[in-house]
């Protein structure tokens, strides 16, 4: 008798007979359609908590790039009144064209904001400081034409009370309290058009996102003054953050204001309905008279007045 090696195992034999043991086959055991869904629906869970976090995370991101942007602008705005005799840029000509929801090229000609434009035509006052066309869009307004693929290139337009000569916006009165708002009509001779005509900078916006539906041209026009019970919006500001807007003051700094009014009657902020009107009066926040609005006697208290 003797002994054979296989592998390491020795396994006895008789004569030329040699026993072998054969492994025993393993089994593979997959998920159960009920594991399955209890994975799919952690994963569900888990989407639905992360996903509003990281929408506002880069909410956040694109507001702290707003104001950024601004501040830029606002630098450039510094630097083209310091050598023009202290005189505010022209709400007419710091940038060119008009915006709308049609295929026009002003909603894609970036030229129009930072030149240069073809020779005999006007230029763009801040062109010559400003040469990122990128800094007068908000990152969150993603709007675009629906006749045209490309994306519009203004989100930003500017007090239409600053450096307008007279034919800035309409005062209403002289509410809250008692003051001398600068725009037309006004005992002040209209717009505030030099720098020295800024009694509180600090409290004046030059610069905000105005609503999508709302921007045509470069202007903000808003009527200071009204009483309660006469306010009434002409144009609309925007609320891409979180309900906010971006402004830029007169004394080069800029923040995100949260707006009050978010329904009912007095509210501030609309949805984007890809719509061009003609009037204000004709437009959501333009046809009614509101009771009293926070966020309106906001806007006054930031227009320049005396």
């Amino acid at each position: 008798m003797h002994e054979s090696i296989t592998g390491s195992n020795m396994v006895p034999t008789s004569g030329s007979a040699v026993k072998r043991f054969a492994p025993q086959p393993r089994h593979s055991h997959g998920f159960t359609l009920i594991e399955l869904l209890v994975v799919i629906a952690i994963i569900a869970i888990l989407a639905a908590i992360l996903l509003p976090v990281l929408a506002k995370a880069k909410e956040r991101a694109n507001a702290a790039q707003c104001l950024s942007n601004t501040r830029q602008l606002m630098l450039g705005w510094f630097i083209w009144s310091g050598e023009n005799n202290d005189q505010l840029v022209s709400f007419n000509t710091w940038v060119l064209g008009r915006m709308d929801w049609s295929t026009t090229s002003d909603n894609t000609n970036w030229l129009m904001l930072v030149g240069p434009m073809p020779s005999g035509q006007p230029q763009p006052d801040l062109g010559q400081y400003v040469k990122s066309p990128k800094l007068f869009k908000c990152p969150s307004d993603t709007f675009q034409a629906p006749l045209n693929p490309g994306p519009r290139v203004r989100s930003l337009s500017m007090n239409g009370a600053l450096g307008g000569g007279s034919s800035g916006p309409t005062v209403e009165g002289n509410a809250p309290g008692i003051r001398q708002y600068f725009g037309a009509g006004s005992s002040l001779g209209g717009d505030a058009n030099k720098m020295s005509d800024l009694f509180h900078p600090a409290d004046v916006f030059v610069m905000l996102d105005e609503q999508a539906d709302s921007i045509n041209d470069a202007v903000f026009m808003f009527n200071p003054g009204a009483a309660q019970g006469a306010e009434q919006w002409r144009d609309c500001p925007a609320s891409y953050h979180n309900n906010g807007c971006c402004f830029s003051f007169a004394d080069g700094h800029s923040e995100i204001h949260h707006w009050l009014e978010t329904a009912g009657l007095n509210k501030t902020i609309y949805p984007i309905l890809y719509k061009n009107y003609v009037q204000s009066t004709t437009s959501p926040w333009g046809k009614g008279v509101m009771t009293s609005s926070r966020d309106y006697e906001w806007m006054d208290d930031h227009m320049p007045y005396k």
